[in-house]
């Protein structure tokens, strides 16, 4: 069969840098799902974006799909023929359908009963002709949250669509696909190379781009720009602020990269570097340059996509807008500098946090209260948080913050500190959005962790209080976020707070709220997000279920379980402990015994083998409370693991369910306590 590569490349007008990649891999993912289904053949795979093109490339692609022989089944065997042997009109419609004749039936036998059949051979289809359907059921596929139509075409895509290519080798595949007859031609660079541009095979498709001024390879484009500006940095003694989000957008705005260094009036220094920095990269897309001790220098590099006759005009012509924005930034700070945080907190009053919920001052009087109960359950002090809360939205009101909004809860910081107030105060509102995304930097100080758990509590449960929980891909006040937020800081910062009373406790903060459930709908949507995030880590599903199954509420005590549980399934001891527990669990569930009223009866035992398992555990029963107690999950599984030899033999000697009642209750008992035991720690019977 023969084997040749595969590329479609779609000609669009400037596709959305920041979901660029995001695009380009998904058409590529949906290609090949979808020849996997088609049963293609397929070697290696390679996807190519740019700010005006989506490309794919298939490597070896079978030129068929593989023939199969189907099994066609009819009418059933009795009905198929009559008394006499001759094939009834059922069985001679099914022939007929298939174009045969009775005599080339077989008979197809089940446990069900008999029928007529027929071993079809079915062609495997030419992939040129399976390849239009393959492609546009991938861009239609893609995760495009708004389409747009364009011209008079009834299809819609995230762009107007302008050329497609499609080349199975040499050869053109026959397709129109968004109004477009499929060719091999396109475009290179839109100011550097006009020309059309033939792809004679898809192998020659980033060379041929190449030489018309157009890096194809996001990855490879991706890469010349980070070495483009961290060398335009050095050159003026500084390193270059990469942050990865803003490399990727840069990376769909151009297709041939070049790295210009701009300069801006060292006086708007003064102004504090967050600003300066968020006008660079929110506002302009320009890379910031700092000192080697992180202080911000007054230049700039942009990443323009021509080589210019002259760079230096270009240069100029950036400058001229970043001091714009930087004169705008350094008017609103002064301004806003005029009055104080404190001040401010009376035209919360006129914002609304939500229609349902009430206003920011609203929302701030609730946090005074959230964050002052959680300080006594940590070591905050009460007075800071209070403070913290008291000012943590003020900065909303600010000029800097309307213009700049990613800088909420920054300014605040800056405000505070100019207000007067305390570092530790200061630091809280300025860490309250902390982590703002997966993956970002946790609160650094414990007010400041107070604070961000409050205000993530509070917007859960009003949220679930009016019900509008997130549904599906729906979730406009981003409260996945939120409760990811609230695991992570509990988890990594060693907070043991009990979820379940601090949303009850929000909860009752709110003067009246129609879902009395939301308290606990708030927390299994919480906990409900533990499951994926352990997942992520490589712990087992069968750990975590061994810790699920006892419905901790307290999040870092259920981090400090499944490290204990996932340590203690490495153990020689742990599978057949796991099979023992599952024993036991299987026999109290038949026997419907949950513990009896009376303490086990040493004069019951009949065998050696239950005494000494009843002393093991009145042994063991207050070391291992001791260690669950104190949050010693490993020491506690260490002791329980000791108990394997004991629990083996028992089972080995000892029938549980015997014929004397007193005999078998007292065993029960035994099997009772022994289960709860382990269950200070987790349900090991879960284990695989």
């Amino acid at each position: 069969m023969r084997r040749a590569d595969f590329l479609v490349e779609i000609q669009t007008e400037e596709l959305p840098p920041q979901s660029l990649l995001k695009l380009a891999e998904a058409f590529c993912q949906e290609i090949v799902v979808r020849l996997q289904k088609c049963d293609i053949a397929f070697g290696k795979t390679q996807f190519f974006a740019t700010p005006r093109r989506l490309a794919v490339r298939i490597e070896k692609l079978a030129s068929h799909q593989p023939d199969v022989t189907v099994e066609r089944k009819g009418p059933a065997l009795k009905a198929a023929f009559d008394a006499t042997g001759k094939p009834t009109q059922a069985c001679l419609g099914f022939a007929r359908s298939l174009g045969i004749t009775p005599a080339d039936l077989i008979t197809i036998t089940q446990a069900q009963g008999e029928w007529v059949g027929y071993n079809q051979a079915v062609q495997g289809q030419a992939v040129q002709t399976l390849l239009p359907t393959v492609v546009r059921e991938a861009l239609n596929a893609l995760p495009i949250a708004k389409r747009m139509r364009w011209a008079n075409h009834s299809d819609a895509f995230v762009r107007p669509i302008h050329a497609i290519v499609m080349l199975y080798g040499r050869d053109i595949v026959p397709a129109e696909l968004f109004g477009c007859q499929a060719g091999r031609m396109t475009w290179g660079h839109r100011f550097m190379s006009r020309k059309p541009i033939s792809i004679a095979t898809p192998n020659v498709y980033e060379k041929t781009l190449a030489k018309n001024f157009v890096i194809a390879d996001f990855f490879q484009r991706r890469d010349t720009i980070r070495e483009a500006v961290l060398a335009a940095a050095k050159a003026h003694k500084g390193a270059a602020v990469i942050d990865d989000a803003l490399l990727n957008e840069v990376t769909g705005l151009v297709e041939w990269p070049v790295a210009l260094v701009g300069k801006f009036d060292a006086t708007f220094l003064s102004v504090p570097q967050d600003i300066l920095i968020s006008a660079m990269e929110d506002h302009q897309r320009y890379f910031p340059v700092v000192s080697a001790r992180h202080q911000l220098l007054p230049y700039f590099i942009v990443v323009s996509n021509i080589i210019s006759r002259d760079p230096a005009s270009v240069v100029l012509g950036n400058e001229r807008v970043l001091r714009a924005r930087l004169s705008d930034a350094a008017f609103f700070y002064n301004v806003d500098k005029k009055m104080a945080l404190a001040d401010r907190a009376e035209k919360l009053k006129h914002i609304i946090f939500q229609a349902k919920l009430g206003t920011l001052y609203d929302k701030s009087q609730r946090l005074m209260k959230l964050t002052q109960h959680i300080a006594e359950k940590t070591k905050a002090d009460n007075a800071t948080v209070k403070r913290a809360a008291e000012l943590a939205k003020c900065d909303l009101t600010t000029e800097v913050v309307s213009e700049f909004p990613e800088l909420q809860g920054i300014m605040g910081q800056y405000y505070a500190l100019h207000d007067g107030e305390t570092k530790d105060i200061a630091h809280a509102i300025g860490e309250q959005y902390l982590p703002r995304f997966a993956g970002d930097v946790l609160p650094k100080t414990i007010h400041g962790c107070v604070l961000a758990l409050a205000d993530r509590l509070d917007t859960l449960i009003g949220i679930f209080g009016i019900q509008e929980a997130p549904t599906g891909d729906r979730d406009p006040y981003a409260l996945r976020r939120a409760a990811a937020g609230i695991l992570r800081i509990l988890i990594e910062k060693k907070l043991d707070l009990d979820v379940r009373e601090l949303l009850q406790y929000a909860f009752d903060q709110y003067p009246m709220l129609p879902n009395k459930n939301a308290p606990q709908e708030a927390l299994t949507f919480i906990l409900d997000r533990l499951k994926p995030w352990y997942q992520e880590q490589g712990v087992a599903a069968d750990v975590l279920a061994a810790v699920i199954s006892l419905n901790i509420t307290r999040p870092y005590d259920f981090h400090q379980r499944v490290q204990a549980v996932r340590q203690f399934a490495k153990c020689p001891e742990a599978a057949s402990l796991s099979v023992a527990n599952k024993r036991v669990s299987n026999i109290l569930a038949r026997a419907h015994f949950s513990g009896g009223k009376k303490p086990i009866d040493n004069a019951l035992f009949e065998h050696a083998t239950e005494e000494k398992l009843s002393t093991l555990l009145a042994k063991k029963r207050q070391i291992v409370l001791s260690f669950s107690q104190s949050g010693k999950y490993t020491e506690a599984l260490n002791e329980l693991a000791s108990l394997r030899v004991p629990i083996d033999d028992f089972f080995a000697h000892v029938m549980v369910m015997a014929d004397d009642k007193a005999r078998r209750q007292n065993r029960l008992q035994l099997l009772c306590e022994l289960r709860a035991l382990f269950l200070h720690v987790a349900d090991i019977a879960y284990l695989q």
